[in-house]
This record gives C-alpha cells, sequence and structure tokens, in this order.
C-alpha cells in the first residue's frame, strides 16, 4: 500500500509540475490533498469511496470527450 500511496504521490506532483497544466493547479492541489487526507489524514473532509470514485469518473468521462473531439 505504502508504494502505491508514493506512486500517487508521485504522479501528482510530475503533473502539478508540468508547465501545461498551470491553469489547472487549483484542481489538481485540491484533488491531492483530498486524497491524502482521505488516505491517510483525519478525513477532515469527509470524503467517502463514492464521493471520490463520483468526482474522479468526471474526469473519465471529460477526457473520453475530449479525445472524440479530436
Amino acid at each position: 500500500m505504502h508504494s502505491a500511496l508514493f506512486r500517487m504521490l508521485e504522479l501528482f506532483d510530475l503533473t502539478i509540475a508540468d508547465p501545461k497544466n498551470r491553469y489547472r493547479l487549483r484542481e489538481l492541489c485540491r484533488a491531492r490533498e483530498v486524497l491524502c487526507d482521505f488516505l491517510v489524514g483525519d478525513n477532515a473532509y469527509h470524503s467517502t469511496d463514492v464521493s471520490l470514485d463520483h468526482y474522479f469518473l468526471q474526469f473519465v468521462a471529460a477526457s473520453k470527450h475530449e479525445s472524440i473531439l479530436r
């Protein structure tokens, strides 16, 4: 589990550091914060696995829609 968590954080950090994502920084940083809070924190945001699944599935749908438009 620890290696998966570290890999998730590494991927978030690489995505945040990429200049092409400068307009998405707020959303990326918030998603990273909420996931960390849910997985290893006190869950101050009262996230659930269902609410996080719903949140991230919206990005999957958006990326599929965007790839169709290309």
